[in-house]
């Protein structure tokens, strides 16, 4: 059995084997090098962005500005007057001030329109939708159905009460004559079955004639409905005039107190951008939509020249005859959860948090319906630098009064 060969030994001299590691290694120091110059890189950047003593300069600052506010009790705060806080609020006092601009503004299109032309106006609508046309016809004929029935239950009625009356005057004659023993009595008696017969079949006939009618009334009632739900209000097709246009919107749920019927409106159609039809609410739909939160209003807009087609949109303008109203800076309002504040100057350095309801905002002031009265001073630009606080204080403070007891901003 033979074993295997041995290595050969290294026969290279000790100096050749000491040149060998500094080429091996010959890479190293110049990575170093490389990466130094990286972290002194880094290191001056970082001086550059963040100079020393930066963090602790905004530290301070914001906690001056913290101590610039303190609360001074339930929807009170107090801001330190001199503070540079102090000095970014702007103050501005409320005014009254008689404007005829929209109180408030919807985007809506026309689901129906009424040309001018001959014929009876019933045959000239036009629809925006198939389905609308065919719910109105359906509702013009049942709407007709219903005086056809109303006049059936009179006539059957009248000829029930006749027919009971001449054979009752039949019955009675017999009588008579049956005491006078000049008629036998089985004429009587068959007389007085006619009677009774004549009863049975009138209650009959006006049952049924009552029971059509309630049917007529309900099928109008059910097509009423419908067509409220496509999207118009058949009230108003029933007494427009020529010339009109329907004009269907959703107002939002917390805007619905501001639309009443029969209040003016103006409406900008994006077909006719440099032309304002004026119009008027007509009605109101008798529920609220329960996903969208909102009213369905509609309006009967002007239309002389006959331009509008149904389909097309138009922003309207409602409440646009001249009223007297509140303004205050728009810059002055603070949105928190489902409500707007005001900062109302109470005394020196103390201010109210005030909450309010307002309209529409006109270029840099906004209308306030509810919650300030004219002369009342408030902080416009700058506010939003306090609303942290005002959060703080709506989160530990009682419940507001609300807006009504502050004031109304309308006279």
């Amino acid at each position: 059995m033979t074993s295997a060969p041995l290595p050969e030994p290294d026969v290279r001299q000790p100096e050749a084997r000491r040149g060998a590691l500094p080429a091996r290694r010959a890479w190293f120091w110049p990575a170093v090098q490389i990466l130094a110059a990286i972290l002194v890189t880094v290191a001056v950047l970082a001086l550059l962005v963040w100079p020393p003593g930066h963090a602790t300069t905004e530290a301070a600052a914001l906690a001056e500005e913290t101590a610039a506010v303190t609360p001074g009790g339930p929807h009170r705060l107090n801001v330190r007057p001199g503070t540079p806080l102090e000095k970014k609020l702007a103050v501005a006092a409320v005014d009254r001030v008689t404007t005829s601009e929209a109180l408030l503004k919807v985007t809506g299109a026309v689901v129906a329109r009424l040309p001018p032309g001959p014929g009876m106006a019933e045959g000239r609508w036009d629809f925006n939708t198939p389905d609308l046309a065919s719910a109105y016809a359906d509702w013009l004929k049942a709407r007709a159905d219903v005086p056809f029935a109303e006049k059936q239950l009179a006539s059957i009625h009248e000829l029930t009460v006749a027919k009971v009356n001449a054979q009752t005057k039949v019955a009675e004659r017999l009588e008579k004559l049956v005491r006078a023993g000049t008629d036998p009595e089985k004429d009587l008696a068959a007389a007085q079955a006619d009677l009774l017969q004549a009863k049975i079949q009138g209650q009959k006939d006006e049952h049924e004639a009552e029971t059509n009618l309630k049917n007529a009334q309900r099928t109008q009632t059910t097509l009423e409905r419908q067509l409220l739900q496509a999207g118009i209000d058949p009230e108003l097709l029933a007494r427009a005039t020529e010339s009109k246009a329907i004009v269907v919107a959703e107002v939002p749920e917390a805007r619905v107190g501001l639309v009443r019927p029969g209040q003016s409106c103006t409406a900008q159609f994006y077909a006719f951008p440099d032309a304002a039809f004026a119009g008027r609410v007509g009605s109101l739909a008798p529920t609220l939509s329960k996903e969208r939160r909102t009213l369905r209003v509609f309006f009967e807009v002007d239309d002389p020249q006959g331009r509008l087609k149904p389909g097309m949109f138009a922003d309207i303008g409602l409440g646009t005859d001249p009223r007297e109203t509140l303004m205050m800076p728009a810059d002055g309002l603070l949105h928190v959860g489902q409500s707007d504040y005001a900062l109302v100057a109470a005394e020196a350095g103390a201010w109210r948090v005030t909450e309010i309801k307002t309209g529409e905002q006109y270029d840099s002031r906004v209308e306030v319906l509810q919650g300030l009265k004219a002369g009342d001073r408030v902080i416009g630009a700058g506010v939003i630098l306090l609303k942290p606080f005002v959060v703080q204080d709506l989160q530990g403070a009682p419940p507001a009064e609300s807006p009504a007891a502050g004031g109304s901003a309308t006279p």
